[in-house]
């Protein structure tokens, strides 16, 4: 069987993945299909659900490397907030497909496929919270200094934004204006360069 260790490069790699997934995921939604787009789409909303499936599950792993990587069960609050999130992206990972799987069913559906993708998208203000808390504690946990001076910056500077924005958007009290540029900045460049980031103290640790 092998080891963590043998597996260090394979978790780095899943780092990457889910920064590119990241990136063609935003590219579909905003370019292909563009942001006037409701509803379940056929062909661009089972490509953007595979990516969301992969995404997520290659998240997941992502987060076992860095809870062994970082020790993160000596630091109550950051081994808290893990627990939560993975658990959080396991849903995630769930729901992606639920919308595919109901547009191709052979049986009689009560939802239709752009309500069950609602029901499952109803629940991404939430884990972009817990992701940003997170990353907060995360970087500023970081006692062993694994992660580079640039990417604790970089983790602050995305939860510095997505916590209060996503807080805000709970009360109705960001603009779709300031929303979009927001999410951008955060969700689609600084989260991305945060796992690649990640992957980079997970490639180069060592017992």
């Amino acid at each position: 069987m092998d080891t963590f260790m043998d597996e260090i490069k394979n978790i780095k790699m899943l780092t990457r993945v889910v920064a590119v997934g990241v990136l063609v995921n935003f590219a579909i939604i905003a370019l292909l299909q563009g942001p006037e787009a409701v509803g379940f789409d056929p062909t661009f909303g089972t490509i953007t659900a595979i990516l969301n499936f992969v995404i997520a599950f290659c998240t997941s792993g992502v987060l076992m490397g860095i809870y062994v990587v970082f020790d993160v069960k000596k630091t109550f609050d950051l081994a808290h907030m893990h627990n939560v999130l993975f658990v959080a992206v396991c849903v995630q990972m769930i729901f992606s497909l639920g919308a595919v799987f109901t547009y191709n069913s052979v049986f009689e559906n009560v939802l239709t496929a752009s309500q069950v993708g609602a029901i499952g998208g109803s629940i991404t203000n939430t884990i972009f919270f817990l992701y940003g808390m997170y990353a907060y504690l995360l970087v500023t946990r970081d006692h062993n200094n694994l992660l580079s001076s640039r990417t604790q910056t970089v983790g602050k500077v995305f939860a510095g934004i997505i916590v209060p924005v996503q807080v805000l958007t709970l009360f109705g009290l960001i603009p779709a204006a300031v929303f979009a540029p927001l999410f951008v900045l955060g969700g689609v460049i600084l989260y991305p360069l945060l796992m690649i980031g990640i992957g980079d103290a997970i490639g180069n640790y060592s017992e």
